[in-house]
């Protein structure tokens, strides 16, 4: 069944999650707990990933005009819009729990989502908002719940601007626009990107991103900040099993999972800057721009040329939520990174 949307958290170690599709399931995925060697991630694509196409990893070059459209026009009309056409894409097509098990044009709700939507990143912010109030109103509370009713659910959900303030908290324009920016680049393409960029990200990255959560807990906005940092977590959930099998063939796995895992770090980090840009003190305000700057460097390394002082370090684990990284610590407290 589509699984529980709680975190969804897959990053472990090396910032990689196999997702395991079984017969009548969708969702459900094997977490390992150690950096898995290249020839179990070689055996754990499965041909139907190596031969499935994401939309939403792709750049979207017939509307040049989307972070304009993106950033102009309302955003929960918009993205109502998006949970309304993949409601639609369901019945016409046929629902099926996962795509290991659809039969003809059926589409898993994933897939549906996936092609619902026009404007780079509407569909990773509309199925995240879809779960939440799906969970919210007691829709995985039943173990028996049929694929129809999860269906008739996504055609009766709305998403207001009261909604995604509520999801992503008070700054949620700019963290839907952080999304839209990276998933307009197209994710291989953002993850080539960054392979080639030049330093782009401050030594001490990870304890910016600390800070500032700490500062968002003590306003009360923890399950808001954990709802936008998902944001960048269900992109590359749904993005990376597909580009690790059409990776370049001079690229080793570990080399393409470094790069994986900083590219994820840097959409991390630029997702808490976004989140807490209004939200900060003074010195908080330094935290949101060195955090910001790496992503703007991927976007225009020439012109804001070299810095000694930034790196291009990431932690395998600094991809997981904190209760995560607990969790692994207290069941294995040798994880490489530790």
């Amino acid at each position: 069944m589509h699984a529980v949307p709680t975190r969804r958290a897959k990053f472990v170690a090396a910032g990689l999650i196999i997702a395991v599709a079984t017969a009548g399931a969708i969702g459900v995925s094997k977490v390992f707990a150690a950096r898995p060697s290249s020839a179990n991630i070689e055996e754990t694509i499965t041909k139907a990933e190596r031969g499935r196409h994401n939309p939403a990893c792709e750049p979207i070059p017939s509307r040049p005009d989307a972070a304009t459209l993106r950033r102009s026009s309302d955003a929960s009309v918009r993205l109502t819009n998006v949970v309304q056409t993949a409601a639609q894409l369901l019945r016409v097509n046929g629902a099926a729990w996962g795509p290991q098990v659809a039969v003809g044009t059926e589409l898993s709700i994933d897939e549906a989502f996936e092609n619902a939507g026009s404007i780079p990143g509407d569909a990773i912010v509309a199925e995240a908002e879809w779960l939440r109030q799906a969970q919210r109103d007691g829709l995985y509370d039943d173990a028996d719940r049929s694929l129809d009713s999860l269906v008739r659910h996504i055609e009766s959900t709305t998403i207001t601007d009261v909604d995604l303030g509520s999801h992503l908290g008070p700054n949620w324009p700019a963290v839907i626009d952080v999304v839209g920016t990276v998933a307009a680049i197209g994710f291989e393409e953002y993850v080539s990107k960054v392979r080639a960029s030049p330093p782009m990200r401050a030594a001490d990255a990870l304890d910016l991103r600390s800070a500032l959560r700490e500062n968002t807990v003590a306003l009360g906005l923890e399950a808001e900040w954990d709802g936008a940092q998902e944001l960048v977590a269900l992109y590359f959930q749904g993005c990376t099993s597909a580009a690790l099998s059409r990776r370049e063939a001079n690229l080793s796995v570990e080399d393409y999972i470094h790069d994986w895992d900083l590219a994820e770090a840097l959409a991390r980090d630029a997702v808490a800057a976004a989140f807490a840009a209004d939200l900060t003190s003074n010195e908080n305000r330094g935290r949101v721009e060195i955090l910001a700057r790496g992503l703007q460097i991927i976007q225009a390394p020439d012109e804001l040329g070299p810095n000694d002082r930034l790196t291009r370090s990431v932690d395998p684990n600094e991809n997981l939520h904190p209760d995560e990284v607990a969790l692994l610590e207290l069941e294995d407290p040798l994880i490489e990174g530790e």
